[in-house]
């Protein structure tokens, strides 16, 4: 049996880290931003126009950004879902069910 441990980063790969983490901080952010407000609009605006529909819940809009970027990940188009490669697609499915096998059920916390 190996002993596996973390490589001690250079300076510089750490700075490097650090910029993307704070990047991508940033960008998670954006998008969970973005999702509420298209909920609060769509919400104003059905209000407004005096209509008696129950306002589109964020997670439609959290379903929309996850579907879009999916399809843009496996690379097809977002707006057909033409063009993508199902073998990337297959491999993201893999990486979801390893987070639901590895960080929910391994832990007790039941699946929906």
């Amino acid at each position: 049996m190996t002993n596996e441990s973390c490589p001690i980063l250079s300076p510089e790969q750490r700075q490097f880290l650090e910029i993307r983490e704070a990047a991508e901080k940033v960008m998670l952010e954006t998008i969970e931003q973005a999702i509420s407000d298209a909920a609060a609009e769509v919400a104003n605006k059905i209000r407004s126009a005096g209509l008696e529909f129950e306002p589109t819940d964020r997670d439609y809009f959290a379903f929309t950004a996850q579907q879009s970027l999916f399809v843009r990940l496996c690379g097809g188009d977002p707006h057909t879902f033409e063009g993508g490669d199902p073998e990337i697609g297959d491999r993201i499915l893999r990486n979801g069910r390893h987070i639901i096998d590895h960080y929910w059920k391994a832990r007790g916390t039941p699946s929906p």
